[in-house]
């Protein structure tokens, strides 16, 4: 198994970017970070590190990123510029507490049997974290698919974080600082973490660009008779958002027989017009059902305008 995949681009596909040791080469010598408590239904606790974005900001003002600067200092989003992804969203939470119960393989329900999983729009990939520390734990060989708008996002924030989440389940002398508010990036730590996805088969896919079917065609296959779960969180902000993120998932679910998508979103953006809802709407017309995880237990998600975690399937 081909452990490590290029980085892609989907506007740029004859192009070859870094290979993941090139990306970590590029992180300074320590990263700071923060903790986040995930709380599961079941009241199971983990501790998540993630990288802070004051660390971010030193980073890019030192490589003199003026436009990346802008975007982690800006609006939350710029449509077709910036979608976000700098910032860890609420609903991410929610999806992370859920799946700290329903991590893959455990035999409690359909997802017993995942070989695949694909987070659209993962920025911080909170979601994602929670099944891959699970399959470090638990030796499972799986595919992580991470994608984002923006490839900055995916260099400076998701692949900090899974080296992050690695540091902190893996105890051995290569490792400095992790349970002090900051990691020590040494070559000999880069070269554990990529010798300890080769030999637990878990491979990590990072793809940027917009939600189209060229991005669908870069997501790796489930093998026969597995499983692909696709996570997401404040993916349907927008009409145009939940269209486009709608048509993705429909592209990856038709390929798998054992596959559906989680999603975790707030009921109604005021302003800019996505909702649940909608969410469902735009699923049925594509011949998908989307319905709602009652009484999933994950705690606040009545607060304000209220969030809910769906679930998306084919018919």
């Amino acid at each position: 198994m081909l452990f490590i995949s290029h980085w892609k681009h989907v506007v740029l596909l004859s192009r070859n970017l870094p290979l993941i040791p090139l990306q970590l080469k590029t992180l300074p010598s320590r990263i700071s970070y923060a903790t986040t408590t995930i709380v599961s239904p079941t009241d199971r606790i983990l501790h998540l590190p993630r990288r802070e974005l004051f660390d971010v900001r030193q980073q890019l003002m030192a490589e003199d990123d003026d436009a990346t600067l802008a975007d982690l200092e800006g609006s939350d989003i710029r449509t077709n510029v910036y979608e976000g992804g700098f910032k860890t969203w609420e609903c991410s939470l929610d999806l992370a507490s859920l799946l700290l119960d329903r991590g893959p393989r455990k035999d409690i329900d359909e997802l017993c049997r995942v070989d695949s999983v694909v987070e659209l729009g993962a920025g911080s990939a909170m979601p994602s974290l929670v099944l891959f520390q699970h399959a470090l734990q638990n030796d499972y060989p799986i595919t992580f698919t991470l994608a984002d708008y923006n490839a900055s996002v995916l260099r400076l924030v998701t692949l900090p974080n899974l080296l992050l989440t690695f540091a902190r389940f893996k105890s051995d002398p290569a490792i400095s600082g992790i349970g002090s508010d900051d990691l020590e990036v040494t070559a000999d730590l880069t070269q554990l973490f990529l010798a300890t996805l080769q030999e637990k088969g878990i491979s990590l896919n990072f793809i940027s660009g917009p939600w189209s079917a060229q991005l669908a065609s870069l997501i790796p296959n489930s093998a026969p008779e597995m499983g692909t779960v696709i996570l997401a969180a404040e993916t349907i902000y927008s009409p145009r958002s939940t269209h486009d993120f709608v048509e993705l998932i429909i592209l990856i679910l038709r390929r798998v027989k054992m596959a559906k998508a989680m999603v975790a979103a707030k009921r109604i953006y005021f302003g800019v017009g996505g909702s649940v809802d909608s969410l469902k709407e735009a699923c049925a017309v594509k011949g998908a059902v989307a319905y709602e995880i009652e009484n999933s237990g994950v705690s606040g998600m009545d607060a304000g305008v209220g969030r809910a975690l769906v679930e998306v399937q084919m018919y």
